[in-house]
């Protein structure tokens, strides 16, 4: 018995160290994100290797967002601002509507229920139990809004005029305050409500004798005294990674993951950023996909070698205006197109040929984001492996 024991750890031991060696030498190992292109929605690895189609859509809607929990069995899907849901263990073939009015929608970080807009008030919410569909009024607004934690542990935290707050979910009027001051817009809670981050007023030094109002991204604890960190300027935050260590905003034209109570960031200019990965290392984002068919080939390489060596060379000292590079910035810039935020995503995905790109955050910052796959049109999600 000791031995057949023995033996058992020691091969559980063997298949723990084979996967560990297996994630490092491919870090996409197990790895699945999923993509709208067409009418339907598609599965692969963050590579974009392994495509399978996972379910149709109807015909000529706009997949506006998609978003999981924690553990990668909920998918949570915004078709033309319609919000519907399924579950991803192989059991369901369609994706189930919600009686969510057309506006934000939060999905629960263990996947048990979505906060959404109520149909009957718009100007408050409803908690939709998936396992069961029964609904619960609760008299806060949506935008901005978030069921944190799970179980037992789930509080509801939402912010108003008077600061930002938590309570439990069926009784929000049993409130406590978080923060003593609500963001201008912007707001966003962690997964677990320790922290949120939400656009401020704040004022910056254009030169250094000189000071002007500005609008700031800012970080702060949800500890009730709400003491607040400078982040990316005049920044939307799209999501936060399930472990609350990082934030995916969008910078004008710029995606990038920040440190949620830190310095570090990484921009990738030229993208627009749809999801993270779920520890922060990695961004799915959306951009030209003419990008793709910018590289060099061998072939060309060695071409530069003969005649016309020294017009390339010349050429060669020309940025590449049709693939921009991820870049260090001290301070960046204040954004300068529209980027007031539509009612349902705080970021829609664009309009055009698109592809799917994969962002490190690891590495140089002229380092370009990899193509993960050539055509999409609509948001993608990245999905936490599950155990």
């Amino acid at each position: 018995m000791r031995a057949a024991v023995l033996a058992g750890c020691l091969l559980v031991a063997t298949t723990a160290t084979a996967a560990a060696d297996t994630a490092a030498v491919d870090p996409f190992a197990g790895t699945q994100i999923i993509y709208a292109r067409g009418t339907a929605l598609y599965r692969s690895d963050a590579r974009g290797r392994g495509e399978t189609e996972l379910v149709q859509l109807p015909a000529n809607v706009a997949v506006r967002a998609l978003r999981t929990d924690a553990a990668g069995r909920v998918l949570l899907a915004d078709l033309d601002g319609r919000w519907s849901w399924m579950l991803l263990d192989g059991s369901a073939r369609a994706l189930a509507d919600l009686p969510c009015a057309d506006g934000p929608a939060q999905l629960a970080t263990d996947g048990a229920c979505v906060l959404c807009r109520s149909q009957q008030s718009p100007d408050k919410s409803i908690i939709v139990n998936l396992a069961t569909g029964k609904l619960t009024p609760i008299d806060v607004p949506a935008p901005g809004s978030r069921l944190v934690g799970s179980g037992a542990e789930r509080r509801l935290v939402w912010a108003d005029a008077g600061g930002v707050w938590s309570a439990a979910p069926g009784n929000p009027r049993k409130r406590v305050k978080l923060a003593p001051e609500a963001p201008l817009r912007g707001f966003l809670p962690s997964p677990d409500g320790k922290r949120a981050v939400g656009v401020y007023t704040d004022v910056i030094h254009p030169t250094p004798r000189t000071t002007k109002p500005a609008d700031m991204l800012m970080g702060f604890a949800l500890d009730g005294q709400g003491a607040r960190r400078k982040s990316v300027r005049d920044s939307v935050p799209v999501e936060w990674s399930h472990d609350g260590n990082w934030v995916l905003v969008q910078d004008g034209s710029k995606a990038c993951i920040v440190k949620a109570m830190g310095g570090q960031y990484k921009c990738w200019k030229g993208y627009t950023a749809v999801s993270i990965a779920p520890d922060g290392s990695y961004a799915l984002i959306l951009g030209n996909r003419d990008k793709a068919a910018d590289k060099p080939s061998k072939s060309s390489k060695q071409d530069k070698k003969g005649k016309k060596g020294k017009k390339d060379k010349k050429r060669k000292k020309q940025p590449d205006r049709d693939e921009p590079k991820a870049e260090p910035q001290d301070e960046p810039e204040l954004s300068t197109g529209d980027d007031t935020p539509i009612d349902d995503v705080p970021v829609p995905p664009p309009s055009g040929p698109l592809a799917l790109y994969r962002g490190k955050l690891d590495g140089a910052f002229t380092e370009s984001p990899g193509l993960v796959v050539r055509v999409v049109e609509g948001a993608a999600v990245w999905i936490p492996t599950q155990p």
